[in-house]
């Protein structure tokens, strides 16, 4: 090795082991950069000499070993001078500074905080609720209108085969004030029971022992006339004749009948087939005395229906078949297949294949629970806010980031138990920053754990009396995180934008809020 590189290398290895100044001052910096000037000259005449006294030698060398030294070479024609400069910055820089890795080598920063209270209360009033006035009128339009609708359709059905419709019951985040987007659409509930003397029987299907998670499902049994209702169950008559009502087995076998071809369980599809060509028949006889148009949102889901102003104005409503359950206000729902109303999203997996049986709904149950928990809190209380909230940042960043595999009904189930769980006074209205994080915090929870169980089903010691039946309040609760826990890539990207969501809060709130809280 050259005698220049030798002392350049000596001279590096010795600053570099020298400790670096603490925060000299103006003073001590001028005096140390001339004396690191004084050492390059004396260094840069050393390498000169060297270079000249060895040149030749060097020549010779580099000839007879050029095929092995060649890299070497090429490194020796480098500048020394810069490689001695790059040497002593990185002296005088920082260890903290020489000590830093690469790219991700740093800890992540931990997720910024939600926005201040004031903030997110004025963000709230300004881009979340929406108007009380604007809400309660679409309620009144849909309520008249279903009610007309309703009243058309039992004028067009035979009392003798068709089924009869009960009246309507609203459910939702409608008739829960916390909806948050429009076109504002209301769901309402339609009772039906089967044309007399036949009586419904709602039964619980026992819980699949591979999927214990599943949601609840029932089968509608109908019951045929008993003994007095028909000649049939005159044993001494029955002898010498066939009904042709029940048959030979007590069967309902009337082809005209709705449930025939599944006798004696009742099937969905054939009650949404039935709804749908029901509610076209109304609305032709009633079209006449409305200024708007009604047309099906989905063919799928009969009951889904759009009112359609000339103003171009328009307004949803759902109207969902039901079977009342046991005398109580638990209903079956039609099952798989079925497009899910927003009140009955995110129930996990898909119901069994066939096609009689129908999934436990208990969004009555969930609506007099939050009326139940209002009466309790503070005056003004912030727990609806805190859902919506929530479920607009959630809706942001699915806008954002694609779906989450989340929706509503997680959200408002999270907050159900939370209500349960938190004392009164902590959903005060100043409170909502803070109920805002525990609501996330509780989601992310679930998610790592796998498993969010319904809030109605299920043991609940600690609710009110709520007329749930027993059977019912004792059942395994479901697992509405079933069908995410069941693919882990489904699950880490519903974490993954939950935690988005929690680290891009403020953003949101910045951008689709107000700029500055005080303004009025």
């Amino acid at each position: 090795m050259p005698a220049g590189l030798v002392t350049a290398w000596l001279l590096a290895s010795a600053l570099l082991s020298e400790p670096p100044p603490q925060c000299p001052g103006p003073g001590r910096m001028e005096e140390r950069a001339a004396r690191l000037q004084a050492q390059m000259r004396r260094l840069e005449r050393e390498l000169e000499e060297a270079a000249m006294a060895s040149g030749k030698d060097l020549q010779q060398q580099e000839e007879e070993e050029e095929g092995e030294r060649g890299d070497w070479r090429r490194w020796s024609a480098l500048p020394l001078a810069s490689l001695l400069l790059l040497l002593l910055a990185l002296w005088a820089c920082p260890r903290a500074v020489r000590l830093a890795g690469g790219v991700g080598s740093a800890p992540q920063a931990p997720p910024a905080p939600l926005p201040d209270p004031q903030a997110l209360a004025c963000f709230y009033e300004r881009s979340v609720r929406l108007p009380a006035d604007e809400v309660s009128r679409t309620r009144e339009l849909v309520e008249g209108f279903a009610d007309d609708l309703l009243e058309a359709v039992r004028s067009v059905c035979d009392r003798e085969l068709d089924m009869e419709l009960e009246e309507s019951i609203g459910v939702g985040s409608m008739y829960e004030n916390w909806r948050i987007d429009r076109p504002l659409a209301c769901d309402l509930l339609v009772p039906f029971s089967p044309p007399e003397p036949y009586r419904f029987q709602a039964d619980l299907l026992p819980p699949d022992s591979h999927r214990p998670e599943c949601p609840a499902y029932g089968t509608i049994r109908v019951l045929v006339p008993g003994p007095g209702a028909c000649l049939c169950g005159d044993t001494q008559q029955a002898r010498d004749m066939l009904c042709l009502v029940h048959g030979q087995q007590g069967l309902v076998c009337c082809p005209d009948l709705l449930w025939a071809p599944t006798a004696p369980f009742l099937s969905w599809s054939s009650v949404m087939r039935w709804f749908q060509a029901a509610l076209t028949k109304a609305w032709a006889r009633i079209s006449h005395k409305y200024d708007f148009e009604l047309c099906f949102q989905d063919l799928e889901c009969p009951g889904s229906l759009r009112i359609r102003f000339r103003s171009s104005k328009a307004v949803l409503f759902h109207l969902c078949p039901v079977v009342q359950f046991d005398g109580s206000d638990m209903y079956l729902i039609p099952g798989r297949g079925i497009p899910r109303p927003e009140w009955d999203k995110g129930r996990g997996l898909p119901g069994p294949d066939q096609d009689t049986a129908w999934t436990l709904s208990s969004a009555v149950y969930e609506k007099r629970f939050l009326a139940w928990a209002a009466k309790r809190l503070p005056s003004g209380p912030c727990h609806l806010a805190c859902l919506q909230v929530a479920a607009f940042l959630h809706q942001k960043q699915c806008r954002l980031s694609g779906p989450s595999g989340l929706c509503q009904y997680h959200l408002k189930t999270a907050l159900l138990h939370l209500l349960a769980r938190l004392p009164p006074e902590a959903w005060h209205r100043s409170c909502l920053r803070a109920r805002l994080h525990d609501l996330l915090a509780f989601l992310q929870r679930a998610l790592q754990a796998g498993r969010l169980d319904h809030f109605i089903l299920g043991s609940r010691p600690a609710l009110p009396e709520l007329g749930v039946p027993a059977c019912l309040r004792s059942a395994q609760p479901p697992n509405l995180l079933a069908g995410l826990a069941a693919h882990s890539q489904l699950l880490s990207r519903a974490l993954h934008t939950l935690a988005e969501m929690r680290r891009n809060a403020a953003a949101l709130v910045r951008e689709y809020g107000p700029h500055d809280p005080q303004v009025p």
